[in-house]
């Protein structure tokens, strides 16, 4: 009498988080025009975003229509195109949207968030259909401050939240910023950061709304790019991609 049972695994709830790694020369490009950007007090109030955000931090600044449209932020656009048709590769997403989806998708707001100690996020959502968080700086002195944390360790983490805690099933996940590190995620999937403590220490990210172009709601003050011409692009980046599936 066989004993053998065939299975195999369904994943149908919950949302995804997409984990990769953007090389340098692109965070590079963000961060110069960020530091440009923050450090100029004209630019800074003219492009300042705080007021639309949750944040308890530092400054948060818009990068201008300008940017996004420039030659140099090209092969950047360029991967976040790449990095959108991943994630529409993935179950449940794969199973549900069409791969149409990234060619009318829009970057529809991006902009730099700068903490310092004590700063932090509280739980929040997004506009559009996908967000996400790109870091371009981390304070050196965060593993120390992890290393010292006796329960729960969590200083300068973001945290998902879903759903309710129940057996077989989780509802948060927590990531610990490294430079170059990209995540993309539902918007209305809720997060948050947590602050840091060490003094004169930066946590610099950016943060950014996609949406198709249909359903896009600021058409002044936001430059709307279409993926599909960012993914006809000549060049070729490099991303290092994988994913996590958080089950409620």
């Amino acid at each position: 009498m066989s004993t053998k049972v065939d299975f195999h695994a369904v994943r149908p709830f919950g949302p995804t988080i997409l984990q990769g790694k953007l090389p340098l020369n692109l965070i590079k490009v963000l961060d110069d025009r960020a530091t440009e950007l923050l450090d100029d007090k004209k630019l800074s109030k003219k492009y300042d975003h705080s007021m639309n955000l949750a944040g308890n931090v530092q400054q948060e600044v818009r990068y201008p229509i300008e940017d996004l449209s420039s030659k140099t932020f090209e092969p950047l656009v360029g991967a976040l195109g790449q990095i959108v048709k991943q994630y529409i590769s993935i179950p449940p997403a794969s199973d549900t949207i069409s791969p149409a989806f990234v060619g009318k998708m829009i970057i529809e707001s991006m902009w730099v968030v700068s903490q310092y100690a004590g700063d932090f996020n509280p739980f929040h959502i997004h506009q559009g259909e996908l967000s996400g968080v790109i870091y371009l700086r981390v304070p050196p002195s965060l593993k120390d401050e992890y290393a010292k944390e006796d329960h729960y360790p969590c200083v300068g983490d973001i945290v998902w939240h879903s759903g309710q805690a129940a057996t077989f099933s989780g509802h948060k996940h927590q990531a610990t910023p490294e430079v170059g590190a990209i995540y993309l995620f539902p918007s209305w999937l809720s997060h948050g950061v947590y602050p840091f403590r060490t003094p004169n220490e930066e946590r610099r990210s950016v943060s950014f709304n996609l949406r198709r172009w249909q359903y896009a709601r600021k058409l002044v003050g936001w430059l709307l790019i279409m993926m599909t011409k960012l993914l006809s692009c000549d060049h070729t980046v490099k991303t290092k991609m994988k994913y996590q599936v958080e089950e409620q």
